[in-house]
């Protein structure tokens, strides 16, 4: 062996062997390089979360390298062999991306933005022989658009490369392969299992100890009171010594939520609200992650106890490290969406190496419950080798979302009423139109033979005034229901407003509350700025806005919230709020409609061409409101 060839060698095996690779990782690497043999191309590694998956990335690169003939390995040419594609175009984890694998020189590390000008200037000599893709969950469902471009690479450019993904939510992962996918372009694709050593701490030993405390429906906001918390407060409170606990509350009502743990667990000081711009925080109130860490340092050495909120929304991605997840007393978590939400969100961020068998964890039972089980299932199915079997796999995911009666166990994938698992798709809605006008009616639903010619004369408007009224009138007398629909007028956006959704920050999300959407459209077209008529449709399910001739706000006493929420119908006096606002006529229903106007071309293109790169830079599943502008891709 040459001197030369012995370098090379031996390099390899001393990143393998170094201590910041453990064991397990290796071996999760090498039963996913070994699967990757004879026709199959692709391989889902699944991996818990905080399991340690750049550790496995890295040797996985390293067994690419070492596959490599004595001649090859030892020539310049042939190096650089292996792409490393995080789903996220975030600055930060793409720096920490790279200096995690900087180690391995055969690794470039880019994002699904620019992965095919990364291929140009960095593969000129040959074209990778290996990507490896991180957190591929976010390519799944409605997103999985993101892909594309590189599943396009795979199969028509680059025809021998092999690819690896990897997830901590092993169902997002296999949807990844389906629809337009992998498997069905005809690229092999089986599934590995990452098998993490017995010092690993994760959401199945924390299930066991009895540490996750379930939150029901209705006392997921932790300012509701309820057992759990109270339960959350007296665990914080009773801990001795110095700690940190970490609160997921709904968007737009962190402020309130710091309040309230003010008074009832550490000053406002000690109390730490996470990201940039989020709805209701003052630009003050604000706290970088790395400003928090420096807060909780100096809280350890002082002996005292802080609570860092974060908000539903956020992308949930933080690495606290070992110290923090030592120091953990309790985590409270909002999320009630899905099971890849919820273990991706504060219980997981607990998740890894760690000796902290006293916290707390406040979330979704059946959820991590769901998570837990198809871990197991996994580990005893694929963790030696890989499987092929992707639909015993499938109907497996089927028969414990049944069981544990989960909805929903990642974005894009909703469970039938067989309970068979299915993906979901969401319509393209970049065709733009402008908004025509908008008519702000009170509805006499009191008057049944009112002329509503008196406000306008327009057929259409006029028409759509009576489909809604029908829905009214046809029980008398009129109660709140909770359950409105306009059979048959598929031409008609009904929004129909309750107490909950009129002013309930909770429900605002990044538009505003119904009451603050309506005043920024009305107010934008009474300034004569041309507004998007799809702003005021605001598609949901299988809608799309060019289906739709007018879109109704109808704001009444008789519509009432699904949620058992503080505030289910609106007050006779909010309507009339409505009314003043719009100069028209007091009534306890008033119709605010907005007509479609004219296409627009040019937005239109402008929506289309921006899409995927939009999708890639993961604004679609978790708007990531801990960057700040500058650092965007």
């Amino acid at each position: 062996m040459s001197e030369q060839l012995r370098k090379h060698r031996e390099k390899i095996q001393t990143l393998l062997s170094e201590p910041s690779v453990y064991p397990h990782q290796r071996d999760a690497a090498r039963n996913t390089y070994q699967a990757l043999q004879g026709e199959t191309r692709a391989i889902i590694m699944a991996a818990e979360m905080q399991a340690g998956k750049s550790g496995v990335a890295l040797a996985t690169a390293c067994y690419q390298r070492n596959s490599l003939s004595d001649e090859d390995i030892c020539n310049p040419k042939y190096l650089r062999d292996t792409l490393y594609v995080m789903t996220m175009a975030d600055t930060t984890l793409l720096a920490q991306a790279k200096e995690d694998l900087r180690r391995a020189g055969n690794v470039i590390v880019t994002n699904l933005v620019r992965f095919l000008a990364d291929i140009e200037k960095h593969f000129r000599r040959q074209d990778p022989k290996l990507i490896i893709i991180d957190e591929c969950h976010y390519g799944s469902g409605d997103t999985s658009v993101r892909y594309d471009a590189l599943f396009d690479y795979l199969q028509t450019e680059n025809t021998e490369c092999r690819v690896v993904f990897i997830s901590a939510t092993p169902l997002s992962a296999l949807l990844a392969t389906e629809g337009d996918s992998l498997i069905n372009r005809g690229i092999p694709t089986k599934l590995v299992f990452h098998r993490t050593s017995d010092d690993y701490f994760g959401v199945r030993e924390m299930l066991a100890a009895g540490q996750v405390v379930n939150l029901e429906h209705n006392a997921r906001n932790i300012q509701v009171k309820s057992d759990a918390q109270l339960q959350f407060i007296e665990h914080f409170n009773s801990y001795d010594g110095e700690g940190w606990g970490l609160v997921r509350v709904p968007a737009g009502t962190a402020m309130e939520a710091k309040k309230y743990l003010a008074q009832h667990c550490v000053s406002e000081e000690n109390i730490f609200i996470l990201g940039i711009k989020l709805t209701g925080v003052p630009e003050d109130e604000h706290t970088s992650i790395d400003d928090f860490k420096d807060e909780y340092k100096t809280a350890m050495e002082f002996g005292q106890k802080v609570i860092a909120i974060t908000v539903a929304g956020c992308r949930a991605g933080i690495n606290f490290g070992f110290d923090m997840k030592e120091n953990l007393i309790a985590t409270w978590d909002s999320t009630v969406s899905n099971i890849a939400a919820v273990v991706q969100a504060n219980i997981g961020r607990a998740c890894g190496y760690h000796t902290n068998r006293n916290a707390a964890h406040f979330t979704n039972l059946d959820a991590t419950g769901a998570y837990g089980e198809l871990l197991s299932y996994l580990e005893g199915t694929c963790s030696h080798q890989a499987t092929g079997n992707i639909k015993g796999l499938r109907d497996k995911y089927n028969e414990i979302c049944k069981r544990y009666e989960v909805k929903g166990l990642d974005v894009g994938a909703k469970v039938g009423k067989n309970g068979e698992l299915r993906g979901k798709k969401k319509l393209n809605d970049a065709k733009t139109y402008l908004t025509d006008s908008y008519y702000a009616i009170p509805a006499k639903l009191d008057e049944p033979d009112f002329d509503f010619t008196t406000f306008t004369h327009d057929p259409l408007i006029l028409n759509t005034i009576n489909a809604i009224r029908n829905v009214y009138l046809k029980n008398l007398p009129i109660s709140p229901k909770s359950s409105r629909s306009l059979r048959g007028y598929k031409w008609i956006k009904a929004h129909w407003v309750n107490g909950d959704t009129y002013n309930n920050p909770e429900k605002a999300l990044a538009l505003g509350t119904m009451w603050e959407r309506a005043i920024n459209l009305t107010s934008r077209i009474d300034d004569g700025e041309e507004v998007e008529f799809n702003l005021a449709v605001t598609p949901g399910g299988n809608e799309k806005t060019s289906d739709k001739e007018v879109a109704v706000k109808i704001f009444s006493v008789h519509n009432k919230s699904r949620r058992n929420a503080e505030k289910q119908v609106m007050t006779e006096e909010d309507v009339y709020d409505v009314c003043n606002w719009y100069k028209t006529d007091l009534d306890n229903t008033i119709l605010l409609i907005f007509k479609r106007g004219k296409h627009c071309p040019v937005r239109s293109h402008e929506k289309e061409s921006s899409a995927k790169i939009q999708i890639a830079k993961g604004n679609i599943l978790e708007a990531n409101h801990f960057q700040t502008v500058e650092e965007e891709v």
